[in-house]
């Protein structure tokens, strides 16, 4: 079965949609999808059989219609964030054809952190609301926490260790990890505050699916070596000691610094949108999938 997680990164999710548009179109078929943060947000649209809607919704999108800065300064010994986000709180809501997620063919899975209890939860289809993604996609100072039930809860991608675990469990035999990060490091240090958070923004985001993805990796190499001592693989073909394929897709450019993260606009988006598609095609065909 094929899988496909996607990341966090704001308005750099827009990279994701041309992705997704890729894999689907072209790709294998899909039966699996994560996603935390923005990936939250495309892989319910994916899910629900909306990735073209997706993809005019963001080529009109701009960022005050997501968010606001807050003004009620009077208020701001309450504060819990510096933004309001009902634009997207009511794009979630009243856009999203919830009643298809369900019944869905792609399972997916979202994450947020539980900040009552300190832990990361998954919710899988029939547990989705817009409220839960909602959660997922709430950075932390940037916008609010979300109630679900009686506890509180912020951005997934804050708590997800095991970010590609959820879809291994599932029966995922090959994952797409999308990043929103480059591949090779940035060799200068950072010169400001800015470049400082766009760093930690990108080790919060990146490194957890990375660590997952090596480690996946070390699990197939050991049944590699077991299967060459002389081990029957059908010993140990059940789930969590079965090969893998985790192929990482990566922006084969910078897609800018803390801003781009923040900043939406139709043109940005139709950008990133063409620029995912092209990425993806190019592994596809590197991988002979397409």
């Amino acid at each position: 079965m094929n899988a496909v997680f996607l990341s966090g990164g704001g308005a750099r999710g827009a990279y994701e949609v041309g992705v997704l548009k890729a894999l689907l179109e072209r790709g294998p078929p899909l039966g699996l999808v994560g996603g935390v943060s923005i990936g939250a947000i495309n892989a319910v649209l994916a899910a629900t059989g909306q990735i073209e809607e997706l993809a005019r919704v963001w080529q009109g999108l701009s960022t005050l219609q997501v968010y606001r800065p807050r003004l009620d300064l009077w208020k701001l010994l309450g504060w819990t964030s510096v933004m309001k986000n009902h634009g997207l709180h009511r794009r979630l809501r009243d856009q999203v054809h919830w009643s298809r997620l369900a019944s869905s063919s792609m399972r997916i899975f979202i994450s947020a952190t539980n900040i009552t209890l300190r832990t990361n939860e998954i919710f899988t289809n029939s547990q989705i609301t817009y409220r839960h993604v909602l959660a997922s996609s709430a950075i932390p100072i940037l916008f609010p926490p979300v109630r679900l039930g009686k506890y509180w809860y912020i951005d997934g991608a804050f708590s997800l260790l095991r970010p590609l675990k959820p879809l291994v469990k599932a029966g995922a035999e090959r994952i797409f990890a999308v990043f929103l990060a480059p591949r090779r490091p940035r060799l200068q240090p950072p010169r400001n505050l800015f470049q400082m958070a766009d760093r930690v923004l990108e080790i919060i985001i990146s490194s957890s699916i990375a660590a997952d993805r090596q480690q996946i990796e070390n699990t197939n190499q050991e049944i590699e070596r077991l299967a060459a001592s002389g081990f029957d693989p059908a010993n140990f073909q059940h789930k969590p000691y079965r090969p893998v394929q985790v192929i990482g897709i990566y922006p084969s450019r910078d897609l800018g610094s803390v801003g781009s993260y923040l900043i939406v606009s139709g043109e940005r988006a139709r950008e990133l949108m063409q620029l995912g598609m092209t990425d993806c095609l190019r592994v596809l065909e590197r991988y002979g999938l397409v």
